[in-house]
């Protein structure tokens, strides 16, 4: 049996500003769900830093995780197109009612058949201060999206919801995603190219 070094942090998730103030209170990690609220992430990991108390038994200093849906393409335009599979999911979500657990995330070609033109075009960068629920494009315009979020923030770190439909796209936007902020590759991790 392995042993655990330290005990496990306690964080809580939240998406409203009552888990700021709560995750403060007890001086615990906060992350928060900015793919459900995007206009209260900002303002909520804020409030959380600044009314943040030790308790002796979290953490002595806050730790923030802004949690985001992320989708990387080798273009902007494909990175769009890929979007399409989250927008099509929460699209689906919103009209599914009692069956919302059957819900399956489309490929990003039936979504764009089901879904209607405001959901197709939700933004995916921020647009006059506001923030988006997904972040998509290439990998200069997510960078800068996220560098802008992090720093509106105060953020920590980032935690990324990723809802690619095929799972290749899908670990091809990860691997984008790592090369922009030059995570190295894990040891023994196959290359692209061998893939």
């Amino acid at each position: 049996m392995t042993s655990v070094p330290d005990i496990p942090q306690t964080w809580l998730l939240g998406s409203s500003p009552n888990g700021s103030n709560l995750a403060a209170g007890l001086g615990i990690g906060y992350s928060f769900a900015g793919f459900i609220n995007p206009p209260g992430a900002a303002p909520a990991l804020r409030h959380y830093r600044e009314q943040f108390q030790p308790q002796g038994f979290g953490l002595d200093s806050p730790r923030a995780i802004l949690a985001v849906n992320v989708t990387v393409g080798d273009t902007a335009a494909d990175g769009l197109r890929l979007a399409s599979s989250p927008k099509g999911f929460y699209a689906r979500l919103s009209r599914a009612g009692r069956a919302a657990g059957s819900v399956m995330v489309p490929d990003p070609d039936e979504a764009a058949r089901e879904m209607a033109p405001h959901e197709q075009d939700e933004p995916t960068t921020i647009v006059d201060g506001r923030w988006p629920r997904f972040v998509a494009g290439g990998p200069a315009e997510v960078r800068a999206t996220l560098d802008q979020m992090v720093e509106e923030s105060g953020a920590d770190e980032l935690m990324v919801q990723n809802l690619i439909a095929d799972p290749a796209a899908r670990r091809h936007s990860h691997e984008l995603l790592a090369q922009i902020f030059d995570v190295p590759r894990p040891q023994g991790a196959p290359s692209e190219a061998a893939r």
